[in-house]
């Protein structure tokens, strides 16, 4: 058996981006840029007010033998146009928040600061005096011509999106997203929606790692169930190395009906397929063809877990994050752990910040086959080789489930 680190690091040797592709603004979110995105333009592009109030020279908000200025009204400019004529000596200008400065004037007064007849008066008077840039948001204040915006390699969320959309980016480059086929293996699976029989199970598998690819950031595609058959299993596999990925449940262990490895070493190469920890020992790693094609177990939680271990940090380097995993945290064990296991085990556990710190609970039984054990986990208790024991009050590593990309 090899160490978890070696495990992934195997698989990250083995795995490199996508290609390049181009896709619509609005399909952006989630991917990965592929190239440098540079300004074109100063943003903003003109010098704005950012207050509904008047346009006018500054030293025209002088007090005049201690009164306030009086100037004329010359006009207005609404954000969307542009004055017709310059601010000169001695007047001023309406003017709304966004809307283009007039040429002549060097500040802008908000309206509370000023007094007048009404929305249509033709003179203001200016209460206080005001400095040359006085809500003035100048061109170029956000984003320079020739400036880089947005690295390449950057995760494109939200904030990435409104920066694309202010530049003009209605078509982004990014690395592709991974097509990732889901298969289930074993002759015990039925479908969600078909009825129990003796001894069968339904496919909970496919529909978990089907949510859990497309979180990832990748498409999903269940291939249904390939029986307990090397036939079978060939032909499954023979539709999935279209694909950019390969996931598989079940047929990864060393029983007479595992035939995942067997087919693995007839049509591609096997890398490993046994790993020191639990749940989930039996992991294979290698590739039908050109395709890889990552084995996890057949137990639910051990499939669940071994998936977030594995298979997310190899689909996030597909996609070319340069953040492969989730965030390590020092935690306050709450209740005891006394199972002792001579592989490195993965316990489902609560985490929350209480008085200071934080502290995990672990969600009851762990048995691989529990599945309730994974409803209120947001992490998993990292207890090394060894046999090694915590007891309440102790302090362990937690790797945070639902903390993808958060620096602790």
């Amino acid at each position: 058996m090899i160490s978890v680190e070696e495990a992934l690091a195997r698989i990250l040797a083995e795995i490199h981006p996508l290609n390049i592709t181009h896709v619509p603004l609005a399909d952006a979110l989630g991917l990965i840029l592929a190239e440098d995105v540079i300004a074109e333009e100063d943003i903003p592009p003109f010098d704005n007010s950012a207050m509904d109030g008047f346009a006018l020279l500054s030293k025209d908000s002088r007090p005049r033998n201690g009164n306030p200025p009086r100037l004329r009204v010359t006009g207005g400019i609404a954000a969307g146009y542009i004055a017709n004529h310059a601010v000169e000596e001695g007047s001023a200008m309406r003017i709304m928040t966004g809307a283009p400065v007039p040429p002549g004037a060097d500040t802008v007064i908000q309206v509370e600061l000023t007094r007048s007849d009404g929305p249509e008066s033709e003179w203001v008077e200016i209460l206080q005096e005001v400095a040359p840039g006085n809500n003035i948001r100048p061109a170029g204040e956000d984003m320079r011509t020739g400036q880089t915006a947005l690295q390449r390699g950057t995760e494109i969320g939200p904030w990435e999106i409104g920066i694309l959309a202010t530049l003009g980016r209605a078509n982004v480059p990014v690395i592709q997203r991974p097509r990732v086929a889901i298969l289930s293996t074993g002759d015990e699976i039925v479908d969600v929606g078909e009825q129990l029989q003796p001894g069968k199970i339904r496919n909970s598998n496919g529909y978990l790692l089907e949510a859990a690819v497309r979180r990832a950031g990748a498409e999903a595609h269940r291939l249904g169930v390939a029986r307990d058959s090397v036939e079978s299993l060939r032909e499954k596999l023979t539709e999935a190395i279209s694909y950019d990925l390969i996931v598989t449940s079940g047929g990864v262990s060393v029983g007479d009906f595992d035939y995942v490895k067997d087919v693995m070493q007839e049509q591609g190469q096997m890398n490993f397929w046994r790993i020191n920890m639990r749940p989930g020992k039996p992991v294979a790693f290698g590739r039908i063809g050109d395709v890889p094609l990552l084995g996890l177990p057949g137990n639910p939680v051990s499939s669940a877990v071994t998936f977030e271990l594995f298979g997310l940090p190899l689909i996030r380097k597909l996609l070319g994050h340069s953040r492969l995993v989730k965030p390590q945290i020092d935690v306050i064990v709450e209740d005891d752990i006394h199972e002792r296991a001579m592989r490195r085990h993965y316990v489902r556990a609560n985490v929350e910040w209480r008085d200071g710190r934080f502290v995990a609970r672990t969600t009851g039984n762990q048995g691989s086959h529990i599945m309730t054990s994974l409803l209120n986990a947001n992490a998993l208790l990292i207890v090394p080789e060894g046999g090694i024991t915590f007891n309440a009050g102790d302090t362990a590593k937690a790797m945070m489930l639902n903390w993808p990309e958060v620096e602790i």
